[in-house]
């Protein structure tokens, strides 16, 4: 059970638990069909909404089962599932629920109540949940900017129908960070209702907004609550320090602290990178730290990334119409980048790069060899270019190129990877380890660029002129995806080499992935 600072008269009290912000939203209060929280990092929101309530309702009503939902069945086991468990100690209800862990599901003794924890990887396949005690009243879904669109939204929607006893209600529930504003969930249900509103947002004494339309018809059933919360609803933060980081945020980006610390809906205009500037352009030299009286840049780790441009950088492998040349779609360029870690463990810098295009047509701007060649031409070209970087930068007195070099490949291509492995040997370089590219979002990958860039972490060569060319024209994609896919070659590669670098970065370790 929780510490005594949430007990009255030596009772838990749940409003001492819960705090403040979400008793207009609680179950109790609020039999709208359709709640959606949206809200700031650190908002409790995950915690009273997906974690607390639900055991209450369970324990409030016999009819009552529930269904907590992501998109992937993976991401409830160390997410929502740990959270409900975590609530039930809180609580001190151990002993009333039985706990499951394949499948996962948490059962209420007394009754023989549930509730259940699915993926939403096929939307459909949630009209056949059933409870052997009660009905199937109440959805949950944590981080729905996770569901593709308000069509998939339909489909769990449509999940909960029936007839059910007077005195019950169906109700669906979705939680999520406002990473943008052009998502379906915006458009669909917050737009012309509760929209941001910067001013309000910013005061001290405003922790959260909402919206109360009991008479708004969804596609299923009656009744509309929003909910916006910025950081200061959680009473239970660490003020000294995380209202500091606020203001610091606040002054260095505002565009992030919109969306991070008031719950705003972020990246309103196309560009990807609004926190990038000149100013993290470096000289070689600078950066190394090889200009007169200046000392040499050491670094904590590097790594090496390369892209063949088989997949969209996600992992998911590109196809190919049958009018098109596989050949000069999916190897419309390879890129490599050297990347590395200062050793303070603060900043990332990008120090050279390699481009190919097999595209007559791409832009790039550092090279003019775009002829035609094969898989093997350019395994070559590229453990050269390694070469040629081991023989300069490793001759600086400084960590970079020597040892054991980590070459992360897209980890689509096994194929190339493999090629690359079996040249290196025949080159005698046998320092090279070749390995798969990262699993990490691109949206993930996007947000703590971004981040990375407000503070000026983010250093760039002057060498790398396809990557800032890369930075400056990105653009999301035209269904919401933090990155249209084409145009970011060297973005990915640069990716895939600091991926692995990235836990010993201090940022990182406060850093929320997505």
């Amino acid at each position: 059970m929780r510490d005594d600072i949430f007990k009255e008269n030596g009772k838990l009290s749940l409003k001492k638990l819960l705090g403040g912000g979400y008793t207009k939203a609680w179950f109790m209060n609020n039999t709208c069909r359709y709640r959606l929280f949206c809200g700031a990092r650190s908002t409790k929101k995950s915690k009273v909404i997906i974690g607390y309530e639900p055991i209450m309702k369970i324990i409030s009503d016999p009819r009552r089962n529930v269904l907590i939902a992501r998109q992937n069945d993976s991401d409830n086991r160390q997410s929502t599932f740990e959270n409900v468990c975590g609530c039930i100690v809180d609580l001190g209800l151990e002993t009333a629920f039985k706990i499951s862990k394949n499948p996962l599901v948490i059962e209420y003794k007394p009754t023989g109540q549930q509730i259940i924890f699915r993926g939403l990887n096929n939307p459909t396949s949630l009209n056949g949940i059933t409870f052997a005690h009660g009905y199937f009243t109440d959805a949950y879904i944590d981080e729905a900017f996770e569901v593709p669109s308000y069509d998939d939204f339909r489909k769990i929607d449509g999940s909960l129908r029936g007839k059910l006893p007077d005195g019950l209600t169906f109700q669906i529930t979705m939680c999520f960070n406002a990473w943008d504003g052009d998502s379906w969930l915006n458009q669909e249900f917050f737009n012309n209702r509760l929209d941001d509103d910067f001013a309000t947002l910013d005061r001290d004494d405003v922790t959260y907004m909402d919206y109360y339309d009991p008479e708004f018809i969804g596609p299923y059933g009656k009744g509309l609550y929003l909910h916006k919360s910025t950081y200061k609803i959680n009473e239970f933060r660490d003020k000294e320090n995380y209202d500091a980081a606020a203001l610091e945020m606040r002054r260095k980006a505002p565009e992030i602290y919109k969306v991070e610390f008031l719950g705003m809906f972020g990246n309103t205009t196309a560009a990807v990178y609004p926190e990038w500037n000149e100013s993290l352009i470096v000289p070689t030299t600078k950066l190394l730290g090889l200009e007169v009286d200046s000392t040499k840049t050491q670094w904590a780790d590097f790594a090496i990334g390369v892209d063949t441009g088989l997949s969209d950088g996600g992992g998911k492998v590109l196809k190919v119409g049958k009018n098109e040349n596989a050949d000069t779609k999916v190897r419309a360029a390879t890129t490599m980048s050297l990347c590395a870690i200062t050793s303070d463990l603060q900043k990332v810098a990008v120090i050279d790069e390699y481009f190919h295009s097999n595209n007559m047509s791409d832009n790039q701007t550092n090279t003019d060899d775009r002829e035609r060649i094969g898989l093997p031409e350019q395994a070559d070209r590229l453990l050269k270019t390694i070469v040629k970087w081991a023989q300069y930068y490793g001759e600086l007195g400084t960590s970079l190129m020597r040892g054991t070099i980590n070459v992360y490949v897209d980890s689509a291509d096994v194929g190339f990877r493999q090629v690359l492995e079996m040249k290196a040997h025949e080159y005698g370089l046998f320092n090279l380890r070749f390995m798969g590219s990262t699993k990490l979002s691109i949206q993930t990958r996007v947000d703590f660029d971004r981040l990375l860039m407000a503070y000026g972490d983010f250093l760039v060569s002057d060498k790398c002129k396809n990557l800032v060319r890369e930075i400056k024209n990105a653009r999301r994609g035209k269904k919401g995806e933090a990155r249209e896919d084409g145009n970011d070659h060297v973005l990915t590669c640069v990716e895939y080499a600091k991926a692995p670098l990235l836990p010993a970065l201090r940022r990182w370790k406060t850093f929320k992935q997505h």
